[in-house]
């Protein structure tokens, strides 16, 4: 530290530890038997809110990704093909963790013990990041400065909401090894042999968690003069196992061209292929590019920083490691990987350590300074965790109660060898089968002999447009010939037996008209189908909503077939603004007609979004492009209203009425 003040990068040993007492407890030992509690209580609240998001089928095609190889290689397929990624698994980055784990799958419970050992995972990386963080403490200070730093960094630990966010979002490898890297960098940072036993199941997690091992190596190079040696052997196996992964395709899941191939376009074409050292001319060559998008996701980078402490960055130990994931996750192509999520878990979870770090060596030389640090970085953390935790829940909570028990109900009724194709955003809990595909939007599926779909066109987090869901509803009951199976909570389940020359079906976009019965309302689903419809139950309020198509701002014509005894609304809504478009009364029907809407949408509404509040603000990724135009119908009440679909249609301005 410069007499200035400056804080200067420390390591975790670089200040001369004080006399220790040679009677009485640890410093702050008290504080780490308070710390270890309050983490194994998260650990069990993990474990809850695990087991509360797998029985409401709140899982979307990423657990699929794995949760279908867990299953089969548990049941002796060894080289499990992933229907969802469409590659042999060990493609899918190298996760060759699976492997490793799959027998906890024999402990039954479907495939729930895979998110259990997820929150293990994080849990234990959490515990560990806490004894260190309390060692630092208790190297560098006595008695009640030891005591608060390691409160500290509980709070910035236990108290981030971004970790909770990270169990919440199915199943991912970082998850998985996080507790790894953690366990590598405290006995790299302690000078322990032991470090080199945490290597191989690092590595084990595939090409991200290469990266680890590299970030982790480097830190271990600047921290300590001794630490060198074996800190370059770690960086150069990182990257001497990207290279090989990469010749052997084994990233496949998830190649650079995907990720980082924008940063190279030109003429506005994305390179379909993208070396490590291709990248790094580009980033060198395009510096200004580089910084742009950096500055662009400003907010991110606020939001998976802050909440950890950002204080941390200047422990050598971690600051590699954090630089390299704040720049891998912010160059990534949109805001899927910037937003704070489990691709963030390693700032998650060491930033606080070199926060800790950090405060030590402030106290150290002023004594009132680092009280101050640690009490505005503990309040903001608070306040992250004020904004954003009663957020949990609405974002990865979506299908109800009633929704997740018709759910269960058809599970248990489909055979272990049928293929299932289900909504993308409830897909994950029928992964365990050979076959399964998820419903993500208008693209060919291939069909195996006996297939079943389930499709929640509202329910879930889906990606899939409302139209498209519905209009393949339509189409398993009408041309297709399926069997409807259950109908109820807003799900929608088939059996189909497709003819014998039929081996794809192609997933309708959603611009042909829709079923009324597919959407909202009091469906009326026996007879031929061209006669199925949505019916009135006799008093007050909507017969039919939830058609609805997302199309770009501009002129329209909506078109309704209906019948009704007296008057009724037909209205047209922007949902994105929940603002009004049209709205037509139509008189009693002499039998069942088409009526049509002029609907003028020109003006564009960003859909609604939380972006948090103040300074704890976070950009994820935007919602579907386009204006989510529906169509309702509403009744007075006191008569009879049919409905049996809606279509949309694209008009120019002067053909409008």
């Amino acid at each position: 530290m410069s007499d200035s003040g400056a804080v200067a990068p420390v390591a975790a040993s670089s200040v001369a530890a004080p006399p220790v007492p040679a009677v009485g407890r640890k410093p702050g030992g008290w504080v780490q038997h308070i710390g270890y509690a309050v983490l194994g209580l998260q650990f069990a609240a993990f474990l809850a809110w695990s087991a509360t998001l797998y029985s409401h089928f709140a899982l979307t095609s990423d657990f699929a990704t794995y949760a279908q190889p867990w299953f089969l290689i548990a049941h002796g397929n060894l080289d499990p093909y992933s229907t969802i990624a469409t590659l042999p698994f060990w493609q899918n980055d190298s996760e060759f963790l699976l492997w490793l784990v799959a027998p906890f799958s024999w402990l039954g419970h479907g495939n729930l013990p895979l998110l259990w050992l997820q929150d293990a995972g994080v849990a234990g990386a959490e515990a560990v990041a806490f004894t260190w963080l309390c060692e630092l403490a208790r190297r560098h200070c006595q008695g009640r400065n030891a005591a608060w730093l390691c409160a500290v960094g509980l709070v910035l630990l236990a108290g981030n909401p971004w970790i909770w966010w990270a169990v919440s979002f199915d199943v991912h490898e970082e998850t998985l090894v996080i507790v790894f890297a953690v366990l590598l960098a405290w006995d790299l940072a302690n000078g322990r042999r032991r470090a080199w036993v945490w290597v191989l199941p690092v590595l084990a997690g595939g090409a991200p968690s290469a990266t680890y091992l590299a970030g982790i190596g480097l830190g271990g190079m600047l921290a300590q003069r001794r630490w060198r040696s074996p800190g370059a052997i770690m960086v150069l196996t990182g990257l001497a196992y990207s290279v090989v992964l990469v010749l052997m395709h084994g990233d496949l899941g998830a190649p650079l061209a995907r990720h980082y191939g924008w940063l190279a376009m030109a003429n506005g074409h994305v390179p379909a292929v993208l070396t490590f050292t291709a990248l790094v001319k580009v980033m060198a060559s395009h510096p200004l590019r580089v910084l742009r998008t950096l500055w662009d996701k400003r907010l991110d980078i606020v939001a998976n920083l802050a909440p950890a402490g950002p204080l941390g960055a200047g422990m050598l130990m971690v600051l590699p490691l954090i630089a390299l994931i704040v720049v891998e996750n912010t160059l990534s192509v949109g805001y899927e990987f910037a937003a704070p999520l489990f691709q963030s878990l390693p700032i998650y979870i060491l930033l606080p350590v070199g926060t800790v770090a950090v405060l030590a060596r402030i106290a150290a030389r002023y004594r009132w300074a680092a009280p101050v640090l640690g009490a505005i970085l503990v309040a903001q953390t608070l306040g992250w965790a004020a904004v954003w935790g009663p957020q949990t829940a609405g974002q990865w909570l979506r299908v109800p109660t009633a929704t997740a028990a018709t759910l269960a109900g058809i599970q248990a009724r489909i055979p272990a060898s049928a293929e299932v194709i289900a909504s993308q955003g409830i897909v994950g809990r029928f992964a365990g089968r050979a076959h399964v595909y998820p419903l993500s939007g208008p693209v060919k599926v291939p069909v195996y002999g006996s297939a079943w779909f389930v499709i929640t066109p509202l329910a879930g987090t889906e990606i899939m447009s409302t139209a498209s869901a519905e209009a393949l509803i339509g189409e398993l009951a009408g041309p297709f010939h399926a069997q409807l199976v259950t109908h109820a909570n807003g799900v929608w389940a088939f059996r189909w037996n497709p003819t014998a020359r039929l081996h794809t079906i192609t997933v309708p976009s959603g611009s042909a008209p829709l079923p009324a019965w597919a959407a909202a309302g009091h469906a009326v689903i026996h007879g031929p189908v061209p006669a199925w419809h949505v019916t009135s139950t006799g008093g007050e309020g909507y017969v039919a909503d939830g058609l609805a198509w997302q199309e770009p701002p501009g002129h329209y014509q909506a078109q309704v077939t209906l019948s009704a005894t007296r008057p009724v609304n037909v209205e047209v809504w922007n949902d994105n603004g929940n603002r009004l478009l049209a709205r037509q009364t139509i008189p009693a029907t002499t039998g069942v007609q088409t009526v049509t809407l002029a609907v003028d949408a020109t003006i564009a509404y960003r859909a609604s979004t939380y972006p948090g509040w103040g300074p704890f603000r976070a950009d994820f990724e935007p919602p579907p492009p386009g204006q989510r135009i529906e169509v309702r119908v509403w009744s007075p009440g006191g008569s009879t209203v049919n409905v049996y679909g809606a279509g949309l249609s694209t008009a120019h301005p002067a053909s409008q009425p």
